[in-house]
């Protein structure tokens, strides 16, 4: 737990209030990059529930990654998605998240992109599935009526910088709040009080983003892993998280044995 505590203290120190679930859940460490296995078509198993097919497209970052599969089980086993309940899944990608919601019962599901690849390979992994998902091209939540009910993402959140490039699915902007700041200006307008946000969240963008969330809703996390970084994977833009690591914009672990590690967290937050 050494890891967790000195990354919950970085953040209690940037400002961050919130809580730590008493059954936070340790999730197994991703090690390396994740759309890094084969293959158009694989099965997914999730707690509960049956196999999940889904069509993918790992060479164009297009499934469903170590976050989305993070966010999944904790929901599950934490009893998240109530049946009968509303369940939008926010940059759905290729709907896994909506997908899981629907065959426990949430009811309506709705699932969104600005991605269309993302979508059309969604609408073939609904259909497989034979479950009732609305799939719309949208970005974030924008203007509408209230919103009850849970709400799902895994939005881009790695800090983007000249030196590198980052692909649409993990720009999250200079400080890789962007996507997220803007997702929470909706928020703060259309979360009804009780509606809970459920999102993936690892510690490259700037703490500022989870001091904004813990005041406006009641935070807690609820599961946690590690997720190692290649030695030179992101090329230039690894020096630049560790400039950040410095400065307390960013938080980057290093293990024992000199390996660098971001920590991922799955959080929630309701709506005060």
């Amino acid at each position: 737990m050494d890891d967790l505590d000195d990354y919950l203290t970085y953040l209690r120190a940037a400002g961050v209030t919130f809580d730590v679930a008493a059954s936070l859940e340790r999730d197994v460490d991703q090690l390396g990059q994740p759309h890094a296995e084969p293959g158009p078509v694989r099965e997914l198993q999730l707690p509960g529930l049956p196999p999940i097919r889904e069509h993918r497209d790992p060479a164009a970052t297009l499934s469903a990654d170590h976050a989305t599969l993070s966010v999944a089980t904790a929901m599950l086993r934490h009893g998240l998605v109530r049946r009968g309940e509303p369940f939008w899944d926010v940059g759905c990608g290729t709907g896994v998240l909506a997908i899981a919601a629907a065959l426990s019962g949430a009811s309506p599901v709705l699932g969104t992109d600005v991605d269309t690849e993302a979508l059309e390979l969604a609408r073939q992994n609904v259909q497989a599935a034979g479950v009732d998902v609305e799939l719309a091209e949208r970005s974030l939540l924008g203007a509408g009526p209230p919103i009850g009910g849970l709400v799902a993402t895994n939005l881009p959140q790695k800090p983007r910088a000249d030196v590198g490039h980052l692909a649409l699915a993990q720009d999250g902007g200079p400080d890789g709040d962007l996507l997220f700041s803007a997702l929470l200006d909706e928020g703060v307008e259309r979360l009804r009080p009780g509606a809970r946000l459920v999102f993936f969240l690892h510690s490259l963008p700037h703490p500022r983003l989870l001091a904004r969330i813990g005041r406006e809703f009641a935070l807690s996390l609820i599961a946690w892993k590690r997720r190692f970084l290649d030695p030179g994977e992101y090329g230039a833009l690894q020096e630049t998280f560790m400039e950040r690591h410095r400065a307390a914009a960013s938080y980057v672990g290093t293990d024992d044995d000199g390996r660098r590690f971001l920590v991922c967290g799955v959080w929630l937050a309701e709506r005060r």
